[in-house]
């Protein structure tokens, strides 16, 4: 008796088990279809000159459902910074940081990092614009240089004609003291190149600063556009297309994870965004229960 009972349980485990296997293999196909399904809606529904969905991963996990990991355009290769001189001019306060890898801009301002999109043309009058700037703050740099070694050395001179003056008289001190008038004339006129080379540098950054600003605020409004229309396009899928994962169990869960999307505020790194929808409610969308504004109001959404 002790023999049988214990075949039956064994048995009884073994198909469990069977059953379980067998709904893991379903789902996995199912995630399959269900990932096809929302990177073809993501592309049709792509703004071409703004953000866009460039991966989407997918899996499960046990007791609490399916995860799609989902990464947006580009990753940063070349950073644009506004160092400029700093002993010419006072420093200025931080600027926005641009960043290009071939159709994609990131601007970082103030731990705000927001990538999106821009077609040819455009970026590479941005990239051309700071190439060129580039150039000519370094080649303030090289003439300030210039100017303080001839500073210098109209100083030198200076002193060496203040100490042979001591020792001088009659005509050659007034040769010496003429001499002195000359090249107070000369540091006046050095001094005066110096303040618009500084002029002309501080300029140049103001004007950079400008049109950083300027692509910061477009990304800004790109960033809030590609929210908008990802979380819509998210909440009609899963309206839509969500009893295709019919093996996944009840009480669990799909959740979305924007990949480094969110600006990490008073930190190093970027943050996550998350949106974490019950089943039950996608289930409830699908039946006509809940339309696509409440199921994302339902949903479960923050940054970590």
């Amino acid at each position: 008796m002790k023999k049988s009972s214990l075949c039956l349980l064994l048995a009884g485990i073994c198909s469990v088990s069977a059953q379980a296997a067998t709904q893991l293999e379903e789902l996995s196909k199912e995630l399959e279809i269900m990932s096809s399904i929302m990177q073809t809606s993501y592309k049709q529904n792509r703004d071409r000159k703004g953000i866009s969905v460039r991966n989407l991963q997918a899996t499960y996990l046990a007791g609490q459902g399916v995860l799609f990991r989902v990464q947006t355009s580009g990753s940063s290769q070349y950073r644009f910074s506004f160092n400029g001189i700093d002993h010419v001019i006072p420093v200025p306060p931080v600027a926005p940081h641009i960043e290009m890898n071939g159709n994609a801009i990131v601007i970082e301002n103030e731990g705000q990092v927001i990538e999106y999109e821009s077609i040819g043309d455009e970026l590479e009058r941005v990239r051309e614009l700071f190439v060129e700037s580039g150039e000519k703050l370094s080649e303030l740099h090289s003439k300030q240089r210039e100017l303080n070694w001839e500073i210098r050395e109209v100083e030198r001179r200076n002193r060496d004609n203040e100490f042979e003056k001591r020792h001088a008289e009659g005509e050659r001190r007034k040769e010496l003291e003429k001499e002195a008038q000359e090249l107070q004339k000369e540091l006046a006129q050095i001094r005066e190149r110096q303040r618009e080379v500084e002029k002309y540098a501080q300029q140049l950054e103001e004007e950079r600063r400008d049109v950083a600003n300027k692509r910061a605020e477009a990304a800004q409004e790109q960033s809030k556009k590609f929210l908008a229309e990802f979380e819509h396009n998210t909440a009609d899928i899963l309206c839509k297309y969500g009893s295709g994962l019919k093996s996944l169990p009840d009480g669990e869960h799909i959740t979305l994870m924007l990949d480094n999307y969110a600006g990490g505020k008073g930190r190093s790194k970027n943050q996550d965004r998350i949106y974490v929808f019950d089943y039950k409610d996608v289930q409830a969308c699908v039946a006509g229960k809940l339309d696509t504004q409440k199921l994302l109001s339902k949903a479960n959404t923050y940054e970590f």
